[in-house]
């Protein structure tokens, strides 16, 4: 049997570090970003930085990747002589890109896994790392798929937002509504939950109980865990994800990998600046 070469596919809204996406030879299928005079794609013609400038003078809605952007991602998988493809979406509740990367990829002669991670953002992205990772030690396409929706199950993300103001202009609030910014100076962190929607885990006080708080809900999720992957990332909120990287490594030495990163123009979205964001990803 010819020997397995394979691909990792990922959407732009899995947020992972670019300098990572590029050392594994990651194809990526833009989402893209909507403003009133024009349609750009996630990360590839607007950067973060540019689109959260933009964010704050005029509103910004989002769509999956195109059809003809993922039918151009397989193309380019096949003629580079690659066989198997893992692709990684972010929630299929939160998108359409799991569904349409499932359909079109029935019209190639590759083998194709996509990943649902019902997670979002950098939750989702540590499923594309790990499958890239996996790979490269030399695991099989059967054994990569079994051990990435393993692991994806039982990783975590939060998110500190400091307004749901783009939650709910975005619609993609899901069981955030209930909580309509009617309270003072409350801080939601919002996590996915086993389905894949958005859901307010937390409801604090102030940025500094907030902060508390992630770190409190970070340690529940690595409990006894002795392998385990952490990420901080941002929406223009770079001193802050400093600090919290940092409170993280001086709690948890036995990290295997760190990573940091900012949020993508398609997450930033639905969730404006001054976004943190936590990803815990338990291995063992």
């Amino acid at each position: 049997m010819a020997a397995e070469k394979i691909a990792i596919l990922v959407d732009s809204c899995s947020d992972v570090p670019s300098d990572v996406l590029h050392a594994a030879d990651m194809a990526l299928a833009p989402m893209n970003v909507i403003f009133r005079d024009r349609v750009y794609e996630d990360r590839v013609t607007i950067t973060p930085a540019e689109f959260y400038r933009r964010q704050a003078t005029e509103p910004a809605s989002t769509a999956s990747p195109t059809g003809k952007r993922i039918i151009e991602a397989f193309e380019q998988i096949q003629a580079s002589g690659y066989t198997h493809v893992i692709a990684v979406s972010i929630s299929a509740k939160l998108s359409g890109t799991y569904q349409e990367m499932k359909l079109l990829a029935a019209d190639f002669p590759l083998t194709v896994h996509v990943v649902n991670t019902r997670s979002v953002g950098i939750g989702s992205g540590f499923a594309a790392i790990y499958a890239a990772q996996l790979r490269d030690q030399g695991l099989s396409f059967d054994q990569i798929v079994a051990e990435v929706e393993r692991v994806t199950a039982q990783t975590k993300v939060f998110f500190y937002v400091p307004s749901l103001k783009y939650l709910q202009a975005g619609g993609r609030i899901g069981r955030v509504a209930g909580m309509a910014g009617t309270l003072l100076n409350v801080k939601p962190i919002i996590s996915c939950d086993d389905q894949g929607v958005y859901y307010p885990i937390a409801k604090v006080r102030g940025e500094k109980r907030t902060l508390k708080k992630l770190m409190d809900l970070v340690a529940q999720s690595i409990g006894t865990a002795t392998k385990v992957n952490l990420a901080v990332v941002d929406g223009v909120n770079p001193t802050l994800r400093e600090e919290v990287l940092q409170r993280l490594k001086a709690t948890y030495p036995q990290v295997l990998q760190w990573y940091a990163g900012d949020v993508s123009p398609a997450l930033g979205v639905h969730t404006g600046p001054g976004l943190i964001g936590i990803g815990v990803q338990v291995l063992d």
